[in-house]
């Protein structure tokens, strides 16, 4: 049996919202899920370091004038 995961998700906002605080908190909420996961995880330290500079790879690895795709 397949696990559910997320698919899509879809941000409805109003036209007065500020951009910058609605990335600042979708910056916090995967900051908050991939610490979780760590926390939860049977890494060494070590091992979750390696985990942290592979996602910063990747995501610089992605920026292209400074917006990650």
């Amino acid at each position: 049996m397949k696990k559910n995961y997320i698919q899509n998700i879809i941000i409805h906002t109003p036209d007065n919202m500020n951009f910058h605080s609605l990335s600042d908190k979708i910056n916090e909420f995967h900051v908050e899920v991939v610490e979780r996961k760590l926390n939860s995880s049977n890494l060494t330290v070590k091992e979750k370091i390696a985990v942290i500079d592979r996602i910063l790879e990747n995501l610089k690895s992605r920026e292209h004038e400074g917006i990650i795709k």
